[in-house]
């Protein structure tokens, strides 16, 4: 028998739930809160506070009765959480973030899928349908994300840190997050990948639910969407070839990308009168085909937020995908000047 084949029942098992914060106010608040409120009855609730510029995070998790692990200097969320895994008495980690709200049965689902499918090293859910910000652009951007996950195939190639949970030995056997994520970016997607090429499984939950209280805000998302997670994404993709298409690399999705590179080569010609009047029409028709890509993304905002915003949503899904055309020749140059490294942090299992 492997080791991947030992298995505990969760049934009555310690989940240890891992919470990084920087400077945690009243979200990390209601964070704590939420956790508190899980159904699930034996987890413990570990703060790692990343250096934090005051003591107020300090405060709430002991408010809340969270274990607290302190951290001098600021390394970021990816090893944060390995700092709280490390102090972890728990079989399995509950992942979340310091702006999310776990739903009560959320630690729940995730420990039934263990207990009914032995063969499973993680899972990771979906922000809800409710996002907890009311600007337009957090509204838009928080039910995106959750789109992407409802769309996305269950038996998963990535992992999650959201709203995420898997087997402590093989995290601690994979290495941990990459140290090569100094900022929030995408170290839960790279450990995702290893994951599934040392021969482990990750399944989606689709009913294991957060409420995100993100605040988004325009110059951060052009910023994250190409410095945080386009630009370092293509990068992961050279070095995991065989890493499956999903999520936001779905076929749908690298046309809409293809069709927005394609934009501004004929825009610009055009306000120069470089090219004739009636080219005009190729702008908009991939536009359209950007929207047609998504078309199910705009209904699930007509449903819930109505159509005018979902009108209103198209120039920056627009803009979304631009960002993601610039961050692939960005990500090769990247590549290339890192010496296309191809290995991975962390131990491989041998038995995958």
């Amino acid at each position: 028998m492997t080791e991947k084949e030992v298995i505990n029942s969760p049934s009555s098992t310690l989940v240890s739930v891992v919470v990084p914060v920087f400077n945690g106010g009243e979200e990390f608040d209601r964070c704590l809160g939420a956790v508190n409120r899980s159904d699930w009855p034996d987890f413990e609730c570990i703060v790692v506070d990343d250096a934090s510029k005051d003591e107020l995070a300090v405060e709430i998790a002991e408010r809340h009765g969270a274990r607290l692990v302190r951290l001098q200097l600021r390394c970021g969320p990816a090893l944060a959480r390995n700092e709280g895994v490390n102090n972890a008495r728990g079989e399995f980690i509950f992942f979340t973030d310091a702006d999310v709200l776990l739903h009560p049965d959320a630690i729940s689902e995730a420990m039934r899928a263990f207990e009914t499918d032995p063969d499973l090293a993680a899972v990771f859910g979906s922000y809800d349908d409710t996002p907890g910000h009311s600007s337009f652009l957090s509204r838009y951007r928080n039910l995106y994300h959750h789109w992407n996950h409802q769309a996305g195939n269950e038996e998963a190639s990535t992992f999650w840190t959201g709203c995420g949970a898997i087997r402590r030995e093989i995290f601690i056997g994979m290495g941990g997050f990459s140290s090569d994520y100094a900022r929030p970016s995408i170290e839960d997607i790279e450990l995702g990948y290893r994951l599934r090429e040392a021969g482990y499984r990750i399944r989606l939950l689709k009913t294991m639910l957060g409420t995100h209280l993100k605040q988004w805000k325009f110059w951060d998302m052009i910023r994250t969407d190409i410095f945080r997670r386009g630009l370092p994404w293509t990068e992961l993709l050279l070095r995991f070839a065989a890493a499956p298409p999903d999520l936001n690399l779905n076929l749908r999705a690298r046309i809409a990308t293809v069709s927005a590179a394609l934009l501004p080569v004929v825009l610009v010609p055009l306000a120069f009168a470089w090219l004739p009047v009636s080219w005009a029409l190729l702008p908009m028709i991939l536009i359209a085909v950007i929207v047609w890509a998504q078309f199910d993304f705009y209904r699930l905002l007509s449903r819930t937020e109505g159509i005018s915003f979902a009108i209103a949503v198209v120039p920056f899904q627009v803009l979304f995908f631009m960002g993601g055309a610039l961050s692939v020749p960005l990500g090769y140059l990247a590549w290339i000047r890192g010496g296309r490294k191809r290995s991975s942090p962390g131990h491989k299992n041998e038995n995958g």
